[in-house]
């Protein structure tokens, strides 16, 4: 009698591709392929919670999943299937979720950090940047198949991460729900600067520099960490990107090409931008185009963009914050209150946006408070408490360490030196608007 065909299923762990039968013998965790998903019974699953585990992110907005089976029945989120975003649709939503108004702004962090210094620093920061998020998918990849999930967001990985180191796991969800924290602070921030980048966006001023120092002022440095580390602003949406990907094992080169593409055009704009306009470049580039009818229309083109795409930066503050509180009402009042709590955040960001119209400073104290803690402080931190029952070599944990320490030095003086300008430019406007009135 013939035998029966027999095609090998294959899963993959961490990166590295197993047969059903070769995880069974090695004693690695079961596959999702081997069985319904079973959640962490130390996770709390309750639906409508404020930090909850099914919360969706940025990347829900711009690739939707199909409908059909729920996030742990659909093999495409983690060995692939029929289903899911291409090679080309990974890395055009992965240019898409990096690239916004940070960009407009790297020349003036380039002349903050100085000539030669600033791209040598941007370059470096990418280079970090990169290494984060792969840390990031790594940890993901090794969690997901640990704990039985199909894929993990960045919060979930925190909390599992903690969950590995025997005194942090009680306080587990405070991992997640940290994430999520700021993950809110850096939306919210995206939409506060887009609102005064659509206010700010109407001055030009040319003049081409001769002598540009080759390396900015010490105090200044830490405003040129911001507003760089606020351009890389797209580490929250790269778990989401290698869930829904065709073939997730591929995303690793999707990402080094990516971001190589991103950091090359941060680089060369930044300083093609600084060389161009040098002491003058303003808090955006565009605030420095010619007043013609041809550069005025780049400028509206752009500033509609950034209109529309408020919506989407809005989107996961809105989604974390809002369903709890509509859990809590009746029915009947669900619409008005959902209307109501986002006319509420709207009015919030607008209002930030008036009290600190200051589009450089605003984007570099948004990169310091919450963007080095996603892309540089959180990442080495979750590989460390991921794997440290695996024997992490000392060089990797002092790495890890050495990145931290740079994102959390980053964190304390970006963020004093852009609060610290923001109340002297505000004093500034204070003194020259009441020596106006008084001339009056």
């Amino acid at each position: 009698m013939e035998a029966a065909s027999f095609t090998p299923q294959i899963v993959k762990f961490g990166f590295k591709d197993y047969f059903v039968d070769d995880v069974v013998d090695a004693g690695l965790p079961d596959s999702p392929v081997l069985g319904d998903m079973m959640a962490s019974s130390d996770v709390d699953t309750r639906e409508g919670t404020l930090f909850s585990d099914q919360n969706p992110s940025e990347m829900d907005a711009l690739c939707p999943s199909p409908p059909g089976p729920t996030r742990p029945q659909r093999l495409y989120e983690r060995i692939g299937g029929r289903e899911g975003t291409s090679f080309c649709q990974t890395l055009i939503h992965l240019l898409k979720g990096n690239i916004g108004t940070g960009l407009l702004g790297l020349p003036l962090a380039v002349k903050n950090a100085g000539l030669v210094l600033g791209p040598i620093s941007l370059l470096c920061m990418g280079v970090i940047a990169i290494h984060c998020m792969t840390v990031l998918v790594k940890c993901s990849h090794y969690l997901s198949i640990k704990v039985n999930r199909a894929s993990l967001t960045y919060g979930e990985a925190m909390q599992y991460g903690m969950e590995n180191v025997s005194w942090l796991r009680r306080h587990s969800q405070w991992g997640k729900v940290t994430v999520n924290v700021f993950l809110i602070i850096t939306q919210l921030g995206f939409c506060c600067v887009y609102f005064v980048f659509l206010s700010d966006n109407i001055k030009q001023n040319i003049q081409y520099p001769i002598d540009l120092p080759k390396v900015g002022r010490l105090k200044d440095y830490p405003l040129f960490f911001g507003t760089a580390i606020f351009a890389f602003e797209g580490i929250g949406v790269v778990l989401p990107l290698e869930n829904k990907m065709n073939r997730p094992q591929s995303f690793i080169p999707v990402l080094y090409l990516g971001m190589g593409i991103v950091t090359f055009l941060y680089v060369t704009l930044g300083t093609i931008g600084y060389l161009c306009f040098g002491d003058t470049i303003g808090g955006s580039i565009t605030l420095n185009l010619p007043n013609c009818w041809t550069y005025q229309g780049v400028k509206l083109l752009y500033s509609f963009g950034i209109f529309i795409t408020f919506a989407l930066q809005f989107y996961v503050p809105a989604e974390i914050l809002i369903p709890p509180v509509l859990a809590r009402v009746s029915v009947r009042w669900e619409r008005p209150v959902d209307m109501l709590l986002r006319t509420v955040l709207v009015l919030f960001t607008c209002a930030l946006a008036i009290l600190i119209p200051e589009l450089d400073l605003v984007i570099s104290l948004v990169g310091s408070v919450s963007s080095s803690f996603l892309a540089l402080i959180f990442p080495p931190i979750l590989q460390i408490i991921t794997f440290h029952t695996e024997g992490l070599s000392p060089l990797v944990t002092i790495k890890n360490a050495a990145i931290s320490l740079i994102g959390l030095i980053g964190f304390i003086t970006g963020t004093y030196i852009a609060i610290e300008k923001i109340i002297e430019r505000n004093g500034l406007k204070s003194t020259e608007a009441f020596s106006s009135f008084m001339v009056q």
